[in-house]
């Protein structure tokens, strides 16, 4: 690509809280460096998102919002993506009108478990003759068979397991369909990318990574020891307490509840899974909870963290695969000590390892001396200093991985 490019952009709706950070990222970048964009979403939100401007477009496929109705007409249409690709063929159709009359010299879809809009994206790119760009930011296979994370609701007990079994087999079906004749193909971790290999070799890996804009190293001295989690506990399996709410409890005699705290920056349902461990070890008083937060407030609070905390699957937990948390890469930008735990010995822990930012770990007398080394530290200067060497820290930027995305569509041509 020598000239910039028009690209045709498909990605799923910008969820909170995050609103798609990858996805926004690299399209305000390369909108940015001169590429002309035309963005196709699901229900977008009516705020501005993006830095740069650029054409968006956006398409309802549930008509209802709220409501017992709103959920009957979901489950309606999950049924009907078992039987064939509705949603797909419902985006396609309605694209049309939308690029009709223009000029492109790529699509490139950005998407997660779902087909929806891979498929989408796949016809138009055949249609228009186009050289196709997948971004796969999460794949079927990376979690349990019996997982029905992939779902907004929960499915009836009865018939949950079925339908997510027959959905997921249905989906892999078409995701590899398409995936098999993409040009390009990025993933999130080696593991992914490993894996995708298996079906087109032109898979390459691109870290999510931190938006260095936002995540700047400031360490604050404090009056208060501050261990602090960010994000969501979706269950014991997925993110686990144990051995640090233990390790906690193994030193309160060596800790005061006047400075130390640990805060979980959590939602509801992560505060009720988070609770019965921190009542389990009797580790309540050194506890606080706190609402999400958010870009000012979420880089001040975790500047303001003596350590960093990170939850992993349990060890007896199988098939979890290539979980490489955001989380991990913002606390990297922060430049703030990590705590890992549990050791599941994949990639994340191996990266942690390899770029000294912390400890990783199972073992609760590891994580004791850790906490209390920490500890001392703060009680000497008033807070912790960050161990990431700053070439290893701009590795993991945003602006790193969009810069091999770019070079990636520039060979395209």
């Amino acid at each position: 690509m020598n000239q910039k490019k028009n690209i045709l952009v498909f990605c799923d709706t910008l969820t909170p809280p995050a609103f798609l950070p990858r996805v926004r990222y690299f399209c305000d970048f390369l909108a940015k460096n001169g590429y002309n964009l035309t963005l196709i979403t699901e229900n977008f939100p009516q705020q501005d998102f993006f830095q740069q401007k650029f054409s968006i477009y956006s398409i309802d496929y549930y008509r209802l919002k709220n409501g017992i109705a709103a959920k009957v007409e979901w489950f309606v249409k999950v049924v009907l993506n078992l039987i064939y690709d509705d949603k797909g063929r419902f985006f396609y159709r309605k694209s049309q009108k939308f690029i009709e009359n223009q000029d492109f010299d790529l699509v490139f879809c950005s998407c997660t478990f779902h087909s929806f809009p891979l498929t989408t994206a796949a016809k138009i790119a055949k249609k228009l003759n186009l050289p196709f760009f997948v971004d796969l930011r999460d794949i079927v296979e990376q979690t349990p068979a019996e997982n029905d994370g992939i779902f907004i609701h929960k499915l009836p007990f009865f018939l949950g397991k079925f339908i997510t079994k027959i959905y997921k087999k249905n989906h892999i079906n078409r995701r590899n369909k398409v995936i098999k004749n993409a040009t390009s193909i990025t993933s999130v971790s080696n593991w992914h990318v490993q894996f995708l290999k298996k079906i087109n070799q032109n898979t390459s890996l691109i870290y999510n990574g931190f938006n260095e804009n936002l995540f700047v190293p400031n360490a604050q001295k404090n009056d208060k020891f501050f261990i602090s989690y960010f994000g969501t506990v979706y269950s014991e399996k997925m993110s686990n307490p144990k051995y640090f709410c233990e390790a906690i409890n193994n030193i309160r005699n060596k800790i005061s509840a006047k400075n130390f705290q640990v805060r979980w920056f959590v939602d509801e349902n992560s505060k009720k899974n988070v609770r019965k461990f921190t009542q389990q070890f009797d580790i309540e008083e050194f506890v606080s909870y706190e609402n999400f937060v958010f870009n000012d407030e979420l880089l001040l609070e975790m500047n303001n963290s003596a350590i960093l905390l990170i939850l992993c699957n349990a060890a007896n937990t199988q098939n979890f695969f290539g979980v490489m948390t955001t989380k991990f890469f913002e606390y990297v930008g922060v430049n703030r000590p990590i705590l890992c735990t549990p050791n599941n010995n994949d990639e994340l822990a191996e990266t942690i390892n390899a770029i000294g930012c912390g400890l990783v770990s199972s073992d609760v007398v590891e994580i004791e001396n850790f906490i209390l080394e920490k500890y001392a530290e703060w009680q000497e200067t008033g807070f912790t200093k960050g161990t990431v060497s700053s070439e290893n820290r701009i590795k993991f930027s945003r602006r790193n991985g969009a810069e091999i995305l770019e070079k990636l569509l520039s060979n395209l041509a």
